[in-house]
């Protein structure tokens, strides 16, 4: 192979390689806020308890609305900085578990845990996050009293 060529080949490789790394930044860029905007909206309604219970479900006291959009906070700060790499997977079942040690977090997930389930399907990073997320409100359970 000529040196001009081999020259070619490398600057296509590193120029590939540059279109590629913007496109990762300029995703996570995306996310970063998204995620400022669902942040903002939920510490909004977290401050407005009158503008929480016009969007509490029926079934949901406004104020016990309020400490779920907390936990929601919590859980998707979790959430973002694991899909940047800020948090590893390693570190994720630990963190994941100190959550899940809130009760108003597990009450979070009992009810909204299926639904970001759902909203996840077909992106692995979320359905990976939220199936350690779901392990740790698991592992957080009340074993049941055996039948007599």
């Amino acid at each position: 192979m000529k040196a001009s060529h081999a020259a070619i080949l490398g600057l296509v490789a590193v120029g590939a390689v540059q279109i590629a790394q913007k496109q990762r930044h300029q995703r996570q860029r995306n996310e970063i806020a998204v995620a400022r905007i669902h942040q903002d909206w939920l510490t909004h309604l977290t401050t407005h308890p009158e503008l929480a219970k016009l969007w509490a479900p029926e079934d949901i006291a406004p104020e016990q609305y309020v400490e779920l959009l907390n936990a929601n906070q919590q859980i998707n700060g979790l959430g973002l900085r694991h899909r940047l790499g800020i948090v590893r997977d390693q570190q994720l079942p630990f963190l994941a578990t100190y959550l899940m040690g809130r009760e108003h977090c597990r009450r979070y997930w009992q009810r909204f845990g299926a639904f970001r389930g759902e909203e996840a399907l077909g992106d692995q990073p979320e359905e990976h996050f939220n199936e350690v997320m779901n392990d740790a409100y698991v592992s957080h359970q009340e074993p049941k009293p055996a039948d007599a």
